[in-house]
């Protein structure tokens, strides 16, 4: 079953209101051209009337181990050129056929510029943030928002890749990075998307601080194997979960949760092999306990 949010009146106003302009999410007016590859790979989704690009690649060899979904960082093509389009070519040879989707959006910056008419009234209203803290980027409702419309842009995409990998029997492996993966594991932890039968994410992490703090008990609670994967190049934030990712996870359920951290980047192509043996080695794992 797929969740779908319902938006109240309050709601559907203050999108009217923001999504053309403070909290505008940036769209694909033209799907990106993928002219260099071969046409039966290039598939479409249809997200709120619009076609957003989807990659199968079939799997290759004689294993046939099931169906990776590759999900890349937030904003980016899912032919990306870095170790998820990597994954997607290389996992065909281990018996994955790979489903790499277009993922959502990040949300425009707001603009703080002041309007010409306020000049003349500058030091009337002082700004409600003391001196020594940050300028929120997103007010609260304005975040809120953001986060409803890139869990719904995934909840609707997900839901329509049945369909096209129905041909590729087996076992569902989901594979996240970066923000994406802090997308992916909150909406698994509230059962908004089907459940994989395995769980991959890279470097995982949250622009939102408490949301950020709160994926190490996320993980935890997921009821399917999950693969952590940290490199010494992932961003601060998923940096600082780290080690409480690795604390809370079970004790003694190698099948359930493993970790392992990469000395090698993930954004140098010295780092995909060993990103690529461990996620390979993990799902082998994962199947052939699943069979005895």
């Amino acid at each position: 079953m797929y969740h779908h949010f319902n938006l109240n009146s309050r709601w559907l106003t203050l999108v009217c209101a923001l999504l053309g302009s403070v909290v505008s999410f940036t769209t694909t007016a033209s799907s990106p051209e993928f002219h260099y590859l071969p046409e039966s790979e290039v598939s479409n989704v249809q997200v709120d009337d619009q076609d957003y690009p989807v990659l199968l690649r079939s799997w290759q060899g004689k294993k046939k181990l099931g169906l990776a979904i590759i999900v890349p960082g937030l904003g980016l093509s899912p032919d990306d050129g870095g170790f998820t389009a990597f994954l997607r070519r290389q996992l065909n040879k281990a018996g994955w056929a790979t489903l790499a989707i277009t993922p959502p959006q990040k949300p425009a910056m707001p603009n703080y510029a002041t309007q010409a008419v306020d000049v003349a009234n500058a030091g009337e209203n002082q700004l409600s943030q003391q001196s020594t803290q940050a300028m929120p980027v997103f007010s609260e409702e304005q975040q809120t928002l953001n986060i409803q419309l890139q869990q719904s842009f995934l909840i609707s995409t997900m839901s329509q890749l049945d369909s096209l990998g129905k041909q590729f029997q087996g076992k569902r492996m989901l594979i996240s990075s970066d923000d994406s993966a802090g997308v992916i594991i909150e909406l698994l932890k509230d059962n908004k998307l089907p459940m994989p039968d395995m769980l991959a994410v890279i470097n995982p992490y949250s622009d939102r601080p408490g949301q950020n703090q709160a994926l190490a008990t996320q993980l935890a609670e997921l009821r399917i194997p999950v693969l952590d994967i940290q490199s010494r190049d992932g961003t601060s934030a998923s940096l600082a979960t780290q080690q409480s990712r690795f604390d809370l996870s079970p004790q003694n359920a190698p099948f359930r949760y493993h970790q392992y951290k990469i000395s090698l980047d993930l954004q140098h192509k010295e780092g995909w092999s060993s990103g690529l043996k461990i996620i390979e080695g993990f799902a082998l794992r994962i199947n052939t306990n699943s069979n005895k």
